[in-house]
């Protein structure tokens, strides 16, 4: 080999040792491999976030307290009186028709506001003060505020506007009230149960049932009473849900 022939060797391997070694250094400098990936982040939306959790009922043991009327659960007295009417007329009975008036809400003597409604058409034997003293007793008070006044003997009730009923049990012969603020009314324990005894307006028998619920987180006041000249008997339950008491004092107050 001449010497041109050796420099062109010499230079031609030379280049080859450059580029050789250049892809080498090059992918010395490359990154070791992809970025990891970014952490996700939690949501912080406050629809994201889990449902408020509310505290269970407590179960009572008696029925003192403050209640409040559940009018979903609870009887329509109108509907239930109508299908008295309907039946006794079936059987040849005496009637009546039309609606609820305006009345208080409450046991009798304990207000509420009005409930709604005109008043009633005639029909049989009522007059117009009888009419508005039964749809009186039908309704149910919004509220009930049940007090302990002396152990075994008084209990007493107090609606949303703090109108007094006295309960007694031990048999005493209870003072006929002068207006609706203060009302005294037989009753009598059957078991844990308080039991009234009482008289419609036209003098028929009534009575009102007063318990707990099985599992104690309600109220029941079941209603009985005597209707039309068959004296076929009414049943209609009203429910009460757990409310804070309100402050009732021993003497009604005053409007």
């Amino acid at each position: 080999m001449n010497s041109k022939h050796l420099r062109i060797f010499v230079a031609a391997s030379s280049l080859g040792l450059v580029v050789v070694a250049w892809p080498a250094g090059a992918g010395a400098q490359a990154p070791a491999g992809p970025w990891p990936a970014a952490q996700p982040q939690q949501p912080s939306s406050p629809d994201t976030r889990p449902p408020e959790q509310r505290a269970p009922v407590k179960p009572r043991t008696s029925i003192l307290g403050g209640w409040k009327l559940n009018r979903d659960e609870s009887d329509d007295p109108r509907k239930k009186m109508q299908d008295a009417r309907s039946a006794d007329n079936g059987r040849g009975g005496g009637g009546g028709g039309g609606g609820r008036g305006g009345v208080r809400m409450g046991i009798p003597g304990m207000g509420g506001g009005p409930y709604g409604g005109g008043r009633r058409g005639g029909g049989g034997n009522e007059s117009d003060q009888d009419r508005e003293q039964m749809q009186e007793v039908l309704t149910p008070s919004r509220s009930l505020t049940v007090a302990e006044a002396k152990k075994d003997v008084e209990i007493d009730m107090f609606d949303d506007q703090e109108h007094k009923t006295a309960l007694f049990t031990d048999g005493r012969k209870v003072q006929k009230a002068k207006d609706n603020n203060n009302q005294e009314i037989a009753a009598r324990w059957d078991g844990n149960r308080l039991v009234t005894d009482e008289k419609t307006p036209k003098g028929q028998k009534m009575s009102r049932t007063y318990e707990l619920s099985y599992d104690g987180t309600q109220l029941y006041e079941t209603l009985r009473v005597a209707h039309g000249r068959s004296g076929s008997q009414v049943s209609i339950r009203y429910v009460y849900d757990q409310a804070e008491a309100r402050t009732a004092n021993s003497e009604p107050t005053r409007h």
